[in-house]
């Protein structure tokens, strides 16, 4: 099983980057092939210039998008780790897809779907209670987003777990948590349609040293 991963947090010390070195075990020992975009470490650049624009005309994509979207046909999944900022991706994660999710990526112009069933499960964290995200409609927006361009990409699976109020949670609920992203990690290996996946303990108690008040 090949697997990117795509983060987007500036903190080193966030409870994003706890559940990134998380996923990254727990993929090892489920014996997975794994690429890491640590979008910050990687000072990828989120915004559209010209030389984007242009390459719908040109095909000629910079260099750092062929990468990107070589590593994106290679692998078969994406998992998404991010903080929810104002309802929505940061800037990095929504520039990463403007960027590399490109038309003739997702569709060329003969009408082949170049990602077609791959799959994709995001890992959001809120600093908001679960009641919020879902009054606010973050939760409804999210998923909005969530289906248009998975479902547009025409990706076999597309979930998002949310995991809700992290700077205000304890550290036992914090390790819950871990445990729940194990759960949901296992769904891209055991998972067939209508099937769960199946619990796994390769909790990483360093996960609980990161700063209490970042998500």
């Amino acid at each position: 099983m090949n697997i990117n991963i795509l983060y987007g947090h500036p903190y080193a010390k966030s409870f994003n980057k706890a559940i990134l070195e998380q996923v990254i075990a727990h993929l090892n020992v489920r014996g997975a092939n794994v690429k890491v975009k640590d979008l910050i470490q990687m000072s990828f650049n989120p915004t559209v210039g010209l030389k984007d624009l242009e390459a719908k005309v040109t095909n000629v994509l910079p260099e750092e998008i062929v990468k990107e979207q070589e590593d994106l046909l290679w692998a078969d999944a994406l998992i998404i780790i991010s903080p929810v900022w104002w309802g929505g991706f940061p800037a990095v994660i929504k520039g990463y897809i403007d960027r590399v999710f490109t038309t003739g990526l997702i569709r060329s112009s003969d009408g082949v779907y170049g990602l077609e069933g791959k799959r994709a499960y995001s890992i959001f964290t809120t600093g908001s209670s679960e009641d919020y995200i879902r009054i606010s409609r973050q939760k409804d927006m999210l998923y909005a987003a969530n289906d248009n361009l998975f479902g547009f990409a025409k990706f076999s699976d597309a979930e998002i777990k949310l995991l809700y109020s992290v700077p205000r949670v304890t550290s036992e609920e914090r390790k819950a948590m871990l445990l729940d992203v194990n759960r949901f990690v296992d769904r891209i290996f055991d998972m067939r349609p209508g099937e769960g996946g199946s619990t796994r303990d390769s909790l990483s108690l360093q996960a609980l040293e990161y700063d209490l008040a970042s998500h």
